[in-house]
């Protein structure tokens, strides 16, 4: 049995989401170097990127931080764990970040950001609203999708 069999035993959703993330971020040598993970786990890693940024501080902080290097990837990935109601809340948050494609140079996002109008702000916090109160269970759905692809997780 490998690390991520064992970790998706745990007892509850959250301890094996926790398990399986720390087995990966040690695999990226704690940095953003996912070169040496596979797609299964790269979905794994930016969806619970997402995850965390749009809890702690919203699109805005998404876009500010590393994270938003991978807006594309984030998105595929939501759509490959079928978390489609949540992936159309996020696309449009997408299009209206104000330079297309979303710059996957970090400097470039944060000095866009500096100078972000306000109007788009608004719409990113009624965005995060619905992605709060949206139903779709991300947890389970990204255990689903690793249970449903171990032979991709090593």
């Amino acid at each position: 049995m490998n690390l991520i069999e064992k970790a998706l035993q745990n007892e509850n959703e959250t301890k094996s989401l926790i398990a399986i993330g720390e087995i990966l971020w040690r695999k990226t040598e704690l940095g953003d170097n996912y070169e040496n993970l596979t797609e299964a786990e790269k979905t794994f890693i930016f969806v619970e990127m997402l995850e965390a940024e749009i809890n702690n501080g919203g699109f805005d902080q998404y876009f500010f931080n590393s994270s938003g290097n991978y807006a594309l990837e984030t998105l595929e990935s939501l759509e490959r764990i079928k978390a489609h109601k949540t992936a159309k809340i996020v696309a449009q948050a997408f299009e209206i970040f104000p330079v297309q494609p979303i710059p996957k140079d970090n400097e470039k996002r944060r000095t866009i950001l500096e100078n972000i109008d306000q109007n788009i702000s608004n719409k990113w916090n009624l965005l995060e609203d619905d992605f709060y109160a949206n139903d779709e269970n991300i947890s389970k759905l990204l255990l689903d999708y690793v249970k449903n692809n171990k032979e991709d997780f090593k």
